[in-house]
């Protein structure tokens, strides 16, 4: 299963699953639609995934508060 998040640019994330080192994970990969070839990924082992959005979630009320 693949999710896409496309932004208002263009630019895109996407999340599979994978394996990395042998074990389930999952790849996060970004992709730039201003700049050819201009991609990254993370792989992010399975037991670290609440740990990753905890820190996302975290981050997007921190810019909440100075949006204020």
């Amino acid at each position: 299963m693949t999710f896409r998040y496309t932004d208002p640019d263009g630019d895109s994330l996407h999340v599979e699953t994978t394996r990395r080192h042998g074990q389930p994970a999952i790849s996060l990969r970004n992709t730039r639609i201003d700049v050819e070839g201009a991609a990254a990924a993370v792989h992010v082992p399975l037991d670290r995934v609440e740990e990753v959005i905890a820190g996302i979630r975290y981050t997007a009320r921190q810019a909440a508060r100075e949006q204020r």
